[in-house]
């Protein structure tokens, strides 16, 4: 049958990063089965997403010739034209890709990447370009006024990444005027015991502190200088601790205000700058971790950004998403986060055979590797089992 040689299509390493059966599991899981034999399955269809995703600069056409050329032993089919494959794409859902990239994110880092035995993670959001239609336009928003809007519809991206790994470990969509701190309260998975939370003070929240505590995670956070002025106890690497309580002149009606937090304070200077950097940690015993170490440590929030300029300038490879529905950009972005994980998991892997860091390797390489593996004659089936 024609569906099975569609479904011999393969993505080379990311056909083991996404295995067939897992694919069909969280199709099933999200209802997307298909009641009836189709031409463009639903596993198809998943993998033609991610597919278009390693190849943004192709058409929807090309980028099935593409992936074709990697099994050579498919022949020819009729019937497959941009529209039908718009209508997998629709039937598939966005779902499935969100549900796909959880199952499939995990953190990469081990042994010396961690502090003190903690996983450290970044939190932080970016902007996504999407196309100017009016569905885009309704879900998303603009920049400017309703008046006269400016640019292009944006979508919100907030991701939790490991910043040892640059492995992204969850992430949620909201639109361009929504706050970041509103939507990062989805985020949920991979931020428990065993790990450290990094974040900038546009994200800082007192019912966010306890919840995250509440999971047993342990935060490092840029905090705003009239935050935290009650100091209760100066410790002698300069840090100190402090209380912090809700805002009494809140005018948020119905809110029930969070409780106060004991943290701890570390403020300094980086060289050449006035401003005064001030963190506040749930770590408060200053032998274990001293002030020092932990202001050198917040420096590494910053490898969140060059996780995003890996997907927005390497990976996506065009200053706008192709989708034309709000479903459709869902779909895509959480596609672009399964292929920057395979890759990263892919650097990962070279990183250790040959004793370097992950972090520090060439990302635009690695995803040339993935690509490669696509197209090559004889690559990798979802059909045939892999060493």
């Amino acid at each position: 049958m024609l569906i099975s040689r569609l479904e011999r299509l393969g993505l080379g390493i990311l056909t083991q990063s996404c295995p067939p059966e897992l694919v069909d599991r969280v199709v099933g899981d999200e209802g997307r089965k298909e009641k009836r034999r189709r031409l463009l399955s639903a596993r198809f269809s998943v993998y033609f997403v991610l597919a278009m995703c390693l190849f943004p600069q192709a058409d929807y056409l090309e980028v099935l010739r593409l992936v074709k050329a990697g099994e050579s032993t498919l022949r020819p089919w009729t019937g497959v034209n941009k529209s039908s494959l718009t209508r997998a794409r629709q039937r598939l859902g966005w779902t499935v890709m969100r549900e796909l990239f959880r199952a499939v994110a995990r953190p990469l880092g081990a042994g010396p990447e961690l502090f003190c035995g903690m996983r450290v993670l970044a939190l932080d959001g970016t902007l996504l370009a999407v196309p100017d239609s009016a569905g885009n336009l309704e879900a998303f928003g603009k920049s400017g006024s309703q008046r006269s809007p400016m640019g292009y519809p944006q979508a919100r991206v907030v991701a939790v990444a490991e910043c040892s790994t640059h492995a992204v470990l969850d992430a949620v969509i909201g639109g361009f005027k929504d706050s970041e701190r509103i939507v990062s309260d989805e985020l949920e998975a991979h931020i428990g015991p065993g790990s450290l939370v990094l974040a900038d003070r546009g994200l800082w929240g007192l019912a966010r502190w306890h919840r995250l505590r509440d999971q047993g995670a342990h935060l490092l956070w840029r905090i705003e200088r009239r935050k935290a002025r009650r100091v209760e106890d100066v410790l002698p690497d300069g840090s100190y601790l402090a209380r912090i309580e809700a805002n009494k002149h809140s005018k948020a009606a119905g809110t029930v205000k969070a409780p106060p937090v004991r943290v701890r304070v570390i403020e300094y200077r980086v060289d050449g700058q006035a401003d005064v950097v001030r963190l506040i940690t749930s770590l408060l015993d200053h032998e274990q971790y001293p002030a020092a170490e932990l202001a050198a440590l917040y420096a590494r929030r910053w490898e969140i950004e060059l996780v995003f300029d890996e997907i927005k300038t390497h990976q996506r490879g065009r200053p706008v998403l192709r989708s034309q529905t709000p479903d459709g950009v869902r779909q895509e972005i959480y596609a672009h986060l399964i292929v920057h994980h395979a890759t990263r998991d892919l650097l990962n892997e070279a990183a250790r055979l040959h004793q370097s860091v992950a972090e520090r390797t060439s990302f635009t390489r690695a995803l040339n590797v993935v690509r490669r593996t696509v197209i090559a004659p004889g690559g990798f089936s979802p059909l045939r089992p892999q060493a």
